[in-house]
């Protein structure tokens, strides 16, 4: 929980003696083991380390984002075509079937995992619908529109976190799936869009029984993930991994541990980035994005899954995750899926590395940006941040959040806005319906400005920032 000076600290682990016996889903590995996986003895006999760690924090303050659940557009390079379809109902019976020969209890619990969460493997036919007129759908002619995961729903909250990836060993063995010698340190602390708050207890790394999988031992460093490699959901797009890791914890919603009937599996990863300045989830075909594409200028970020699957004695089964996010269906949501975007690598593979064309500071000035010199003659001036919007002046609206803007009928305006937080932003005025009457080009670097000249009218309801429309939204009134 974050303190008074600003510092936060994490749940120590569960004691082995008061954690659930997991049985063959999730095998306990003991401190001694870990350690003795890692020493490697030369002709001295001195001990040599033969790890990778990867470590990454966030600091609060910086972006995060809650996923919602929502639909997904699917890759014709990965799930092809109407017609010709892929990684879909083909695939999945496949799997199913390959689940059954894995030995008991997971020959029986798999196979129904897989029914019951079909996207840790394929998208079915039966899921997917055709993109009409969806001028955002890009080369993408299908979507999934089961609420699944891995969708561009996301609102802007708060959250910190600071992980350490120990990368033990370099590939899955036989043997139970918590039978292994990776390791990881997570500490997790963020709030959905209702203000509920959230931490995640990491408790051990496993490795998941699920076919075609290949997490070299529960952690991995330096790897090619999802889309068509066989590793995690189709669903998301083919990316690399600085790290990725499984495991299995507890979850604690304002306090009080949630997950009281049994862990849930975990999944984080630190990847290139794959959310676009839109914040929209790029497919196959969109990448890699250039550090100007995306929501805060930056080559990686990081992901954090607690997904609806809770292991037992009989292997792993659905079981939605006990969140406090009500839904507006009147369901709470079933998973959480955390994005931490301004996130720093401290230690491992490219750490230092920049994509081509990448200035020092990692930045791309927008085209319509202006000096600061240029905003004395504003009549509004605003600072635009995730959070909301931040009155600047004049006097009636400074230090208002999304503060009304009092206009008249008839009068243009000169509105400069400045870019508070390094994410992407831009200013929008809509009408009563939510129809568009103007909106600019967005801005992503810290510190830009950028003038908006309009003539207000009777039509103008409310300013806001198409990237981030449900915190920085604010009325219009108009005066005839």
């Amino acid at each position: 929980m974050n303190g008074a000076d600003g510092r936060w600290t994490r749940r120590s682990l569960l004691a082995a003696t008061g954690a659930t016996t997991l049985g063959a889903v999730a095998g306990r590995v003991g401190a001694e083991s870990n350690g003795t996986a890692l020493e490697q003895h030369d002709d001295n006999g001195d001990t040599a380390d033969s790890s990778r760690d990867v470590v990454v924090r966030q600091e609060p303050g910086n972006a995060f984002y809650w996923i919602l659940p929502g639909e997904r557009r699917l890759s014709p390079q990965v799930f092809g075509t109407a017609e010709n379809p892929r990684f879909g109902s083909d695939l999945l019976e496949s799997r199913i079937e390959q689940a059954k020969g894995l030995p008991e209890p997971l020959g029986n619990a798999v196979p129904q995992l897989l029914e019951d969460l079909p996207p840790l493997v394929a998208a079915p036919e039966s899921g997917r619908e055709p993109i009409e007129d969806d001028e955002n759908a890009g080369v993408a002619e299908q979507k999934y529109v089961e609420p699944n995961i891995f969708s561009d729903q996301a609102e802007v909250t708060s959250g910190a976190f600071e992980i350490t990836y120990r990368d033990r060993q370099p590939y899955d063995t036989p043997g139970e799936p918590g039978d292994t010698a990776d390791a990881v340190d997570l500490a997790a602390q963020f709030t959905d869009p209702a203000g509920n708050e959230y931490e995640l207890d990491f408790d051990h790394v496993v490795k998941p029984p699920i076919p075609g999988y290949e997490t070299g031992g529960g952690v991995r460093v330096g790897a090619w993930h999802h889309g068509q490699t066989g590793t995690g959901s189709p669903l998301m797009a083919k990316l690399y991994d600085y790290a990725a890791c499984w495991g299995v914890g507890d979850v604690y919603v304002n306090g009080e541990r949630a997950t009281t009937d049994g862990f849930r599996v975990f999944h984080f990863m630190t990847t290139q980035t794959v959310r676009d300045e839109r914040y929209r989830l790029a497919i196959d075909e969109e990448l890699p994005l250039a550090p100007e594409e995306t929501i805060a200028g930056q080559i990686h970020h990081t992901h954090g899954v607690v997904l609806p699957i809770r292991p037992t004695p009989e292997g792993p089964v659905y079981d939605p995750v006990p969140t406090a996010m009500e839904l507006p269906d009147g369901r709470t949501q079933p998973f959480i899926h955390a994005m931490w975007e301004q996130e720093e690598l401290v230690e491992g593979p490219f750490a230092e590395w920049e994509f081509p064309g990448q200035g020092a500071d990692g930045e791309s000035s927008d085209g319509e940006s202006d000096s600061a010199d240029g905003t004395a003659d504003a009549d509004v001036r605003l600072i635009g941040e995730a959070s909301a919007w931040q009155g600047a002046a004049p006097d009636a609206i400074a230090d208002a959040e999304n503060p009304t803007l009092q206009l008249e009928a008839g009068t243009e305006y000169a509105l400069v806005w400045e870019n508070g937080d390094g994410l992407q932003h831009n200013f929008a005025i809509a009408d009563e319906s939510g129809a568009d009457l103007l909106a600019t080009d967005l801005v992503g670097e810290e510190g830009a400005t950028q003038t908006v000249t309009f003539t207000a009218s009777e039509a103008m309801s409310e300013y806001y920032c198409q990237v981030h429309p449900q915190n920085m939204r604010g009325t219009i009134e108009i005066a005839g």
